[in-house]
Parts: C-alpha cells; structure tokens; sequence
C-alpha cells in the first residue's frame, strides 16, 4: 500500500505547529516529539512521492532528515517518559 501524496494543508499544518512551538520555547517535550514524527512522516513521503523527479540526491536527503527527526522524537519520547522501575513485572 502506498502512502498518501503530501497536500499542502499537511505542511501548512505542521508549520503552523513549528510556530506554535517557536512561539512557546516552554511547551510540552512530547508534543514537541510528536511534530518531529509529523515531520519525519512527511519527508519520508516526499522522498518517495518525488523520487522519480528528482535527479539528484534530494530524496536521499529528504530520507536521511526523516531518519534523524525519527531519531530526535524517540530521544524526546524517551526523555519524558517516566523512569521504569527494574522491579515492576
């Protein structure tokens, strides 16, 4: 199953949200988290929707800036988690 193309209320969205986070340096890490996932998702997307357009490396990028968006929502994710007790089963 292939993704959905990228619309522009998609990207309108998210950097409506980047805003609202700039605007809000002391905002909720896990939201901040979860625009990194947004993020990544979309240029995930990209790369595969404009693969076959692009001639150069631009999708290879595209995937790579995913790759570490992904990498940065989980570092967030994790560092708001609560800490797990080793003697909880």
């Amino acid at each position: 199953m292939t993704d959905p193309p990228v619309t522009t209320s998609e990207i309108a969205d998210l950097l409506h949200r980047i805003r609202a986070l700039s605007d809000n340096p002391a905002s909720d890490p896990t939201e901040r988290a979860e625009v990194l996932v947004r993020k990544a998702d979309l240029l995930a997307r990209l790369a595969t929707q404009r693969s076959d357009e692009w001639a150069c490396e631009h999708a290879d990028q595209a995937r790579q800036l995913a790759h570490e968006a992904r990498t940065l929502a989980a570092q967030a994710r994790a560092a708001v988690a609560p800490p797990r007790n080793p003697l909880d089963k």
